[in-house]
């Protein structure tokens, strides 16, 4: 199974074509990783850009309404990225918060709208949501290559970890009956894995959250 290491800042250690860089979850645990679209801690895609390439895949703030989105593009294929994905994401944000953003415009449809711009320009991409309506309206926007993000967790017990890995399974399921084509990743890392297990899901690869510790 395909796995890309998510990461605010690549190791020279780990194969770096495998590795998605997002600058602003640098120290982050992995609760507080879901959560960076609303801890502002830096300009993400002026990081982006004014950082040497950290690896295959770059993480762009693709509801960030400021700066040109073609020139951002042009300037992480300069840099060497060959494909994009939009974390930190607007697809966790839910009630008066999901509201509030989306006058920005900040939404999983908006996100989704970008990376199609950034695929029809000549770039890789991977399409983060959480629901079944998300992924409808990701491949409805012509992304192929999506992740599976569990949502904002909070296991109690070992039971309640295998009733949401079925959940996810169930949801897999009928995205790959709905859309066969589609690539679909799933994004965990090591507190995930202790209370859900997402790496047992039937996807084709693992977006692996690695926090430097």
């Amino acid at each position: 199974m395909h796995t890309i290491s998510l990461m605010g800042d690549a190791q020279p250690s780990l194969d770096n074509s495998n590795v998605m860089f997002c600058p602003s979850i640098l120290g982050l645990t992995e609760p507080q990783a879901d959560l960076a679209i609303v801890m502002p801690r830096l300009d993400h895609n002026r990081q982006l850009r004014e950082t040497r390439c950290q690896g295959t895949w770059a993480a762009i703030l693709a509801c960030d309404p400021f700066g040109s989105e073609v020139a951002l593009f042009s300037d992480l294929r300069e840099k060497g990225y060959r494909g994009l994905a939009n974390w930190p994401s607007t697809i966790l944000l839910d009630g008066s918060m999901r509201q509030s953003m989306s006058t920005i415009p900040a939404s999983p449809e908006h996100e989704y709208a970008v990376l199609a711009r950034a695929k029809a320009s000549g770039l890789q991409t991977l399409g983060f949501f959480r629901a079944l309506e998300q992924a409808r309206a990701a491949i409805d926007a012509g992304l192929n290559s999506l992740v599976l993000h569990p949502g904002l967790v909070d296991i109690d017990s070992a039971a309640t970890g295998v009733m949401v890995n079925a959940s996810l399974q169930r949801l897999v399921k009928t995205i790959r009956a709905e859309a066969p084509g589609v690539t679909l990743y799933a994004y965990t890392s090591n507190w995930h894995e202790a209370q859900i297990r997402l790496s047992e899901l039937p996807v084709d690869g693992l977006i692996w959250y690695r926090p430097v510790r």
